[in-house]
């Protein structure tokens, strides 16, 4: 149920992913995923002992999942695959997406190995923890996440201080130049 919420919410935001920006749902995202953590961390502070008693804060913790997950599908779920695509030069995009992709499941990973043993040994300090993980993300964004919408590879690589779709630019105009220039490359007309 958990995977359905998400792709209902993440469909729709590849369709507006270029009209919001892509640094305001970075830096949105990275603190409205925070929100449901610090929450869940208090909640399961208070009440993990004693769960039988309040049922109510059961399913608000089963609620508070959902909202996490609705904010990563609408924020950090698409973009952590839509900017790694914008972000790198074409001679470098292959490489760079592929180790973009071999982090994120990287990442995936380590999650799924260690937060079953973090739940376990410090219990609400887990949500404590990747909430506050969220709030470094968003405040990352704010100061580091240039806007990519809507801006071409040369607009991008100058926001990084790149200037390598420049210099490729620049090889090929000299290829085509030389191609063009050489007698040996010329068409020779026919007798």
């Amino acid at each position: 149920m958990v995977n359905i919420c998400q792709l209902i919410a993440g469909i729709p935001t590849f369709l507006f992913l270029d009209q919001v920006g892509r640094r305001k749902l970075a830096i949105g995202g990275g603190f409205a995923m925070a929100v449901p953590h610090l929450i869940m961390a208090g909640v399961v502070g208070k009440f993990n002992s004693s769960w039988d008693e309040h049922p109510a804060m059961g399913w608000l913790g089963v609620a508070l999942i959902y909202i996490y997950v609705l904010c990563y599908a609408t924020s950090y779920g698409p973009l952590a695959w839509t900017l790694p695509a914008e972000i790198f030069p074409n001679s470098k995009r292959a490489k760079g997406v592929g180790a973009a992709t071999a982090m994120i499941w990287l990442a995936n990973f380590i999650i799924g190995v260690c937060v079953p043993e973090m739940l376990i040994k410090i219990g609400w300090g887990t949500y404590l923890f990747f909430g506050c993980f969220c709030v470094a993300a968003g405040v990352f964004s704010f100061f580091m996440v240039p806007e990519t919408a809507h801006k071409s590879l040369e607009q991008v690589s100058a926001l990084f201080g790149d200037h390598s779709v420049a210099e490729e630019q620049d090889i090929c105009r000299r290829i085509v130049e030389e191609i063009w220039t050489d007698p040996k490359y010329q068409v020779s007309s026919m007798p």
